[in-house]
């Protein structure tokens, strides 16, 4: 599979006193985005209308990570907070920024700071688990 970088990932959740999030760097993806034709859609607010950029990013399912190991997302929900910082998962609703990204979450920088700050980032709204079994099994995440 081809690669054209690297990922940062940032699983979150909500607790009693707020979002909490752990990082994870992906080192191998192939990272595509629309910004170069169009936009995927539109999104209204009281600002008015916003473009909205399509991401697709491939991961190989051998070597998703040197950090952590990958849990499936209902098995890392069923984890202690304290316990999730020793895997990662893909779940819709978490960011994905190209490269590695040195932003490190605490409460006082949340992560609508990540966004404001860094122009390739995405909010996951797809997954797609592709086994193969000659061996190109892979993940393929869709965001915006």
């Amino acid at each position: 599979m081809l690669t054209n970088g690297c990922a940062t990932l940032y699983n979150r959740w909500e607790e009693a006193d707020g979002e909490r999030c752990v990082r994870t760097v992906l080192p191998a993806v192939f990272w595509e985005n629309a910004l170069e034709g169009g936009f995927a859609g539109r999104r209204y607010s009281k600002k008015g209308q916003e473009l909205l950029s399509a991401v697709r990013v491939l991961i190989p399912g051998t070597a998703v990570s040197g950090e952590r190991a990958y849990l499936p997302p209902k098995a890392w929900r069923l984890l202690e907070p304290q316990e999730r910082a020793a895997y990662f998962t893909f779940q819709i609703g978490d960011l994905l920024v190209f490269g590695d990204c040195p932003y490190r979450w605490d409460p006082q920088t949340p992560l609508r700071e990540l966004t404001r700050q860094y122009d390739e980032t995405a909010s996951i709204r797809l997954i797609r688990r592709v086994v193969v079994p000659s061996g190109f099994s892979h993940w393929e995440l869709e965001g915006v």
